[in-house]
C-alpha cells in the first residue's frame, strides 16, 4: 500500500505485539510475538480501524488523476469481448481490462469460472463488536488488554473470541465466532447481515468462560452478526476472452481466523499490477496472475479451516494434544504463526514480484484433530475437500 501512495502515518493505530492464544479458562498457551516483523519483513504489523483504512485508500485514489471513483453504480451486465461493464443507469464503461472484485456474492464469478460455485456454510456465526476502551482502562484486570496490544485469542468449546485495541487505544475491537448449534441468538440466514443491540445472548453463551471474556460480553452494545461462508478453489479466475478477471473474495473468500481476507485481496492487486507491467500480452499477464495467486490464496483459506477445527475443541485428549503441539516451532503446530516456516512464507512474500515455480512452493498444512474430536464432524464433505493438502 505504501508503494501506491497510501498514507498510513496519519492514521491512529497500534503496532501489534503479536498473537496470544489463551484457553477459555484464561490460561496463556502460546505467544506468537511480532517484535521482529519490521526487521524481518520491512514493515510493522498494525491494528487499524477498517473505516480509517478505507479513508486512506480513498484519499490515495482521489489524489491520482488516473483514477475516477463512481459510487451508487451497480454493475448489471458485462461485455466480455469488448470488454465493458454496464451500470444500472444504462451507462457502459469500456476499457482494456475489467477487474471484478465484487465479493463472495459475485454476480459474474460463475460465468468466469465456467460452472456454478455457490458459497458454502462453514458452520460458524461471527459477531463484530467495537467498544470504548475507557471502561477497560478503568479496570485493573482489563487495562493490560489495551495497554499491551496483543491480538488475544480465547479458545474454547465451539467458540473463540479475539480482542485488540484500535485508534491508539481509544477503542477495543472484539470478534466472536460460535458454531450454529451453540448460537443462542435468533438464527441468521446465509445472505443476512444483522445489525442489532446486545440482547444478552453473548453474556449467556459465555457465562462459564474466564472473567475477561465475560466482561467483554457485558460491554457489548451494538454488534454486527453474519454467517461465515467460503468455497473451494475455482477452476479459473480469468474469463476465456482474456479481458475480464476476478480479484479478492470473488475468487477466494476465507474465514477471518487469520485476518487475511483484505491482505490476500491486496496481494491480488499487487500481483496483477506486476503481471501487467511484466507482460506485453494481456492474456499472458492474466495467466501469470492466476498462476501466482491461486495456490497461495487457497492455502491461506485452507489454514483458516484448520484453525477453525483446533480453536473450537472441547477439553479432552485432542485439546491436550493441541496444547502440546503449540509449544513447538514445527509444521505440526496448528497455530499458523507459531511455525516460523509458515510465518516467513506469509509475511516475507513480496506480491509485486513474479516468482518461479520453485519459489512458489507452499508449506505443508498442519494436521487436523481426530474425527471424533471435531465439532464439525456432521458437516458436509466440503470440509475435507477444503483441507486436502494436494494443491
Amino acid at each position: 500500500m505504501l508503494s501506491w501512495g497510501v498514507d498510513l502515518d496519519s492514521i491512529k493505530k497500534e503496532v501489534s505485539l503479536g498473537n496470544r492464544f489463551v484457553d477459555w479458562k484464561g490460561n496463556i498457551l502460546c505467544d506468537c510475538p511480532f517484535n521482529d516483523v519490521q526487521r524481518r519483513y520491512g514493515a510493522p504489523y498494525y491494528f487499524i480501524h477498517r473505516a480509517d483504512l478505507v479513508d486512506a485508500l480513498r484519499n490515495a485514489a482521489e489524489s491520482n488523476d488516473l483514477i475516477t471513483i463512481k459510487t451508487s453504480s451497480k454493475v448489471i451486465e458485462y461485455d466480455f469481448e469488448a470488454p465493458a461493464a454496464k451500470v444500472e443507469n444504462g451507462t457502459w464503461y469500456h476499457g482494456d481490462l475489467v477487474v471484478a472484485c465484487d465479493g463472495i456474492k459475485s454476480a459474474v464469478r460463475d460465468v468466469i469460472n465456467g460452472s456454478p460455485c455457490e458459497p458454502v456454510d462453514t458452520g460458524d456465526v461471527a459477531f463484530r463488536i467495537l467498544v470504548p476502551a475507557a471502561p477497560l482502562l478503568e479496570d485493573p484486570e482489563m487495562r493490560p488488554f489495551v495497554k499491551e496490544p496483543w491480538a488475544v485469542h480465547w479458545m474454547g468449546p465451539e467458540a473463540h473470541a479475539v480482542g485488540y485495541p484500535l485508534r491508539g487505544g481509544e477503542l477495543y475491537n472484539i470478534i466472536i465466532d460460535v458454531t450454529h448449534r451453540t448460537d443462542l441468538g435468533e438464527p441468521i440466514g446465509m445472505d443476512d447481515w444483522k445489525s442489532a443491540r446486545n440482547s444478552g445472548e453473548l453474556v449467556a453463551r459465555f457465562k462459564d468462560w474466564c472473567e475477561p471474556v465475560r466482561k467483554l460480553c457485558n460491554l457489548t452494545g451494538q454488534y454486527l452478526k453474519w454467517r461465515l461462508a467460503d468455497f473451494d478453489q475455482l477452476d479459473r479466475w480469468v474469463h476465456p476472452s482474456g479481458k475480464v478477471v476476478l480479484l479478492g473474495d470473488a475468487c477466494h473468500p476465507m474465514m477471518p481466523y487469520m485476518a487475511q481476507g483484505a491482505a490476500q485481496a491486496t496481494e491480488d492487486a499487487a500481483t496483477l499490477r506486476a503481471a501487467l507491467q511484466t507482460h506485453d500480452n494481456l492474456r499472458e499477464a492474466l495467466k501469470a496472475y492466476e498462476i501466482q495467486r491461486k495456490p497461495r490464496a487457497r492455502y491461506v483459506a485452507q489454514n483458516t479451516r484448520v484453525l477453525q477445527e483446533w480453536l473450537h475443541l472441547y477439553d479432552g485428549p485432542d485439546r491436550e494434544k493441541r496444547d502440546e503441539m503449540m509449544k513447538h516451532d514445527d509444521a505440526d503446530n496448528p497455530i499458523f504463526w507459531a511455525f516460523s516456516g509458515r510465518k516467513d512464507w506469509l509475511f516475507g512474500h513480496d506480491a509485486q514480484q513474479l516468482l518461479g515455480e520453485e519459489e512458489r512452493s507452499i508449506p505443508p498444512l498442519p494436521p487436523m484433530p481426530s474425527a471424533g474430536a471435531s465439532v464439525y464432524s456432521d458437516t458436509d464433505a466440503m470440509r475435507l475437500k477444503m483441507t486436502d493438502s494436494k494443491l
